[in-house]
């Protein structure tokens, strides 16, 4: 059964262009950069990421665009009957589990949230478990993934995404496996100057520049002013 704006709709692919320049408009005008550290695996897996930030949809989005990856994110009924255009992008309602399935068995990823909420930016909450039974019933691994988005020394925020290896289709796995991913991304921030990028990190999207930085770039441009002209 489809639904209003999936994807592979008549109406889903006419609007798909549009949302998903927003999803991109989104994240280049609100974050200074998106980093990322790990390799992308080939599909189909279901990926697992921690949910504290407004912005973890988009960069699920982000990250199966950039690698070229055909993937869907399992969202929350109520969000997706406040935006079902989403839909287009690759959102697919979180009851769907047997449209999940069907992606999963068919090549593609499919990515969840399993704390099954958005929570603070602190530790791992408890896990839900349809990560491991998605990944069990399609025959598929986990990538675990940490995800932080912090405002450091600079004006916008920045997102950090750390992909782990890929595991077994197990919750217990699954939960030390991000546990540790977050831990160790989390010692990074507090061991890392915050005008300097956390190491091992990559850029796969850089957008924002910081006052100070266009400043700067402004004063290089008309150079410094004569002495005749600041003298009094």
């Amino acid at each position: 059964m489809a639904y209003p704006f999936d994807r592979d709709t008549l109406l889903g692919r006419a609007i798909r262009p549009h949302v998903e320049r927003a999803l991109y408009r989104s994240l280049k005008r609100s974050l200074r950069a998106v980093y990322l550290k790990g390799e992308l695996p080939k599909p189909p897996f279901v990926l697992a990421m921690n949910h504290h930030s407004f912005f973890d949809g988009h960069l699920v989005w982000f990250l199966f665009k950039w690698g070229g990856i055909r993937g869907s994110l399992l969202v929350s009924e109520e969000n997706l009957r406040a935006f079902p255009v989403l839909r287009s992008a690759g959102a697919l309602d979180a009851h769907r589990l047997r449209e999940a399935l069907r992606r999963l068995k068919s090549g593609e990823a499919v990515a969840v949230f399993p704390e099954g909420e958005m929570r603070p930016a602190g530790p791992l909450g408890p896990l839900k478990p349809g990560a491991a039974w998605l990944a069990k019933k399609a025959g598929v691994p986990i990538l675990p993934v940490a995800s932080r988005v912090w405002l450091r020394g600079f004006e916008h925020p920045e997102a950090f995404l750390l992909l782990g290896e890929p595991i077994p289709p197990d919750e217990e796995t699954l939960e030390e496996s991000l546990r540790g991913l977050l831990f160790t991304l989390d010692e990074l921030y507090f061991s890392t100057h915050p005008r300097e990028v956390l190491s091992g990190f990559r850029p796969i999207l850089f957008s924002r520049r910081s006052l100070d930085e266009r400043l700067k770039t402004l004063t290089e441009k008309i150079g410094q002013p004569s002495q005749t002209l600041i003298s009094v």
